[in-house]
């Protein structure tokens, strides 16, 4: 079994490459997923959830480029 690990919002914004703003309009608009809240302070999502993201949008970006 392999425990997936945690991914804060500052590393998730780093591997789609935006900035905080744009970041949090698409968490505001649903265009990502909602994070995992322990606490106020302690969010995160999971390194799987990620991925998927990061890979939905490195194919669209890859098609704009085309």
């Amino acid at each position: 079994m392999q425990i997936d690990r945690r991914i804060r919002a500052k590393e998730f914004m780093a591997l789609l490459a935006v900035g905080r703003t744009k970041f949090y309009d698409m968490l505001k608009k649903g265009e990502l997923p909602t994070p995992t809240r322990l606490s106020e302070y302690d969010v995160f999502w999971y390194e799987s959830e990620v991925k998927q993201e990061v890979e939905k949008y490195k194919k669209e970006s890859d098609m704009i480029a085309c």
